[in-house]
């Protein structure tokens, strides 16, 4: 990267890239937390919308409406005073500059650059035909994979067959809800789908305690869900899949299979000139910093799910989880606050900064279709009714949180 230059290119005061669950908390913490009045903030992603990530099974398969799960991200942020979206995609990064090169040739510069691009859903590449499968992280993937589902489940293939691969919660919650087609009363779709999970684990959901595995896997079955676990997928062709398990391969005959199993760094991540770890993830210490300690580079910080902590004795353990974004937003822009509130060259030397605390006990919620347990701890308890409701009061306040006005012509047009 080119060093900085002589007069630095300043659009804002903070410059948030990516607007998803981390970018679009930073621009909230930054207005609510601003002493006086709020800093000039401008925000990049290529998408102006965003989908509620953690009921994304349920807004695949119509258990909530797809289109009034979104939140209107550019909307929310354009509503602000002092605040602007750009649409576009991130190609460079100046951290030296604080400046960032947009696909379209527009470069953007602030004082303070916070780094929230997230992570892909993506098959490794060592699972051969890998491109055959199917996610639902991003955008496009949702829609790919919801014309698929109706093309799939019209009626025209008797019992059709879905893999969902990947037995962490995201898998076994899709597998769950795909199950649960069979007893909807609206039937989305004519044909319900015989399901089968895949996970590489000896046991279901392995970031939490064993015994909650083994009430998930029970409740799963109960639903006729095909559970293989200890099992990895080699191969994916033209309507199957081919697995091994103990050194044993052995072909499921599918009409779709999907990929659940585990996030990677997005690509953009490696070309950045940030640090990174052995596994390609952004690099920060308990500030939240990329450069901790590097006066020159104070001022360039990362948060959300691309995000590892490195401090102490190496690096911190991750929750995974939709929650930590939002706390590690909430640090950095109370962070970003302090060194506004300091002369650009820090005369008396940069402030001392906030550290990150990590939360690991903080309750999870797993739904299993018609079942859906709460753990917290070491209490397991299946509450379907209940846990349903309250993950969906949730994604309520969620958008509550970052209102988002109708534009002028459409409020003019009611």
């Amino acid at each position: 990267m080119s060093s900085a230059p002589d007069t630095p290119r300043r659009d804002a005061d903070v410059l948030v890239l990516g607007a998803s669950y981390a970018g679009v908390e930073v621009v909230y913490q930054l207005h609510r937390q601003a002493p006086v009045k709020p800093p000039r903030i401008v925000v990049v992603d290529r998408d102006r919308e965003h989908g509620y990530l953690p009921l994304v099974q349920e807004r695949l398969l119509g258990t909530i409406p797809a289109a009034s799960s979104k939140l209107q991200t550019a909307r929310y942020v354009e509503s602000l005073p002092h605040a602007r979206f750009v649409q576009g995609e991130i190609v460079a990064i100046d951290p030296d500059a604080r400046t960032v090169d947009l696909a379209d040739g527009t470069r953007l510069g602030a004082r303070i650059l916070v780094v929230a691009l997230g992570s892909v859903l993506e098959p490794p590449p060592s699972i051969r035909g890998g491109e055959r499968l199917l996610a639902h992280k991003s955008p496009a993937q949702f829609d790919a994979l919801h014309a698929a589902l109706g093309r799939v489940l019209d009626g025209s293939i008797d019992r059709p067959r879905i893999v969902v691969i990947g037995g962490g919660i995201s898998g076994v919650e899709l597998a769950g809800e795909l199950a649960a087609l069979r007893t909807r009363a609206d039937r989305p779709w004519p044909t319900p789908p015989e399901v089968t999970l895949v996970g590489g684990s000896s046991r279901l959901v392995p970031i939490l305690r064993p015994g909650v595995g083994a009430r998930t896997e029970r409740a799963l079955a109960a639903q006729q869900v095909d559970v293989r676990t200890a099992t990895r997928v080699v191969e994916v062709g033209d309507g199957w899949v081919e697995v091994e398990r103990g050194g044993a391969s052995s072909r499921v005959d599918c009409a779709l299979a999907l990929w659940v199993g585990g996030i990677a760094p997005a690509p953009i991540l490696a070309g950045l000139g940030l640090p990174r770890t052995d596994e390609g993830w952004l690099a920060v210490g308990p500030t939240l910093q990329c450069f901790p300690g590097g006066a020159g580079r104070a001022e360039v910080f990362a948060c959300g799910d691309a995000v590892r902590v490195v401090g102490g004795d190496g690096p911190w353990p991750t929750m995974q989880r939709a929650i930590e974004c939002i706390w590690q937003a909430k640090l950095v822009a109370a962070n970003a606050l302090t060194l506004l509130g300091q002369a650009a060259d820090y005369p008396t030397g940069v402030p001392p900064l906030q550290p990150h605390t990590l939360r690991p006990g903080f309750a999870y919620g797993v739904s299993l279709g018609r079942r859906s347990l709460v753990v917290w701890g070491p209490l397991c308890v299946d509450l379907p009714r209940i846990n349903h409701w309250f993950r969906r009061w949730l994604m309520r306040q969620y958008f509550a949180r970052y209102p988002a006005p109708a534009p002028a012509a459409e409020l003019s047009a009611r």
